[in-house]
C-alpha cells in the first residue's frame, strides 16, 4: 500500500478534510491534491508535517506498523539461558580433552595444521572469523616469535595455537582469542623460545 492510502485511510477515520489537513501542513489545497494523487512528492519537512496532523509517524506513512524500539531487548527464556550455558559447557570440555591441531603437511621451513575446535574464532563480531572450525593454518616455523601475534606452541606434549603476551623476560600468557575460554588462557615461565613451534600465518577456511 502507497503511504497516501494510509494518509486518506487516517483522514477518514479522523473525519478530517483535505483542506484541514493542507492548512496544518501550510500549504496550498491544490499541492496536497497532487501529493495525494501521487503527481508530485512532497518535501521530507511537508511529510512530517502530515504525519504529525494525522497523529502517526513518518514511519507509519511508509509502513503501516509503529516502528521498533531500538533499545527493546528480546525476551530470552530460562531454557534458552540454560541451552546456552551448556552448549558453552561442552565446548569447553571438549577443547580441554583435545586442542585438536593435527599436521598436515610439512616442509623445511613451514607447515600446515587443521585446526578441530573454534577457541580461535572472534565472537565479539561475526564479519571477523579469525580462525573458523575446520580450518587449514600455515605456520611459518622460521619468522622471530613476536607479542600479540598467534603462536603455534608445544606445553606438556601439547599442541596449542594462542596469543603471546609478554609480562617479562621470562613470564608469559598465552590467550586465546574468544573470550568464552579465557580461562584455557596458559601461563608459562621460561624462554619462550623452548616451547615455541612457529607463527600463524594465513589460513583457509573449510570447504
Amino acid at each position: 500500500m502507497h503511504w497516501t492510502e494510509r494518509v486518506k485511510q487516517k483522514t477518514k477515520e479522523l473525519n478530517l478534510s483535505d483542506a484541514k489537513i493542507a492548512r496544518e501542513v501550510s500549504c496550498s489545497s491544490a499541492l496536497y491534491s497532487m501529493w495525494m494523487n501521487q503527481t508530485r512528492n512532497p518535501k521530507l519537512e511537508s511529510k512530517m508535517a502530515i504525519a504529525r496532523a494525522l497523529g502517526v509517524s513518518v514511519y507509519w506513512l511508509d509502513n503501516g506498523e509503529e516502528e521498533p524500539d531500538p533499545n527493546a531487548l528480546p525476551l530470552i527464556s530460562l531454557d534458552d539461558i540454560h541451552a546456552f550455558y551448556q552448549e558453552i559447557e561442552d565446548k569447553q570440555k571438549a577443547i580441554q580433552k583435545d586442542a585438536g591441531i593435527r599436521i598436515i603437511e610439512s616442509d623445511n621451513e613451514s607447515f600446515l595444521i587443521r585446526l578441530d575446535n573454534d577457541s580461535m574464532i572472534d565472537p565479539g563480531n561475526a564479519e571477523k572469523v579469525l580462525i573458523p572450525n575446520g580450518s587449514t593454518v600455515q605456520i611459518d616455523q622460521d619468522l622471530e616469535p613476536k607479542p600479540g601475534k598467534i603462536l603455534l606452541i608445544e606445553l606438556e606434549g601439547q599442541m596449542l595455537l594462542r596469543v603471546w603476551q609478554r609480562l617479562s623476560a621470562n613470564q608469559h600468557i598465552f590467550k586465546v582469542i574468544n573470550p568464552l575460554y579465557s580461562e584455557l588462557k596458559v601461563s608459562y615461565t621460561g624462554d619462550v623460545l623452548s616451547i615455541y613451534k612457529g607463527t600463524a600465518v594465513g589460513f583457509r577456511c573449510p570447504l
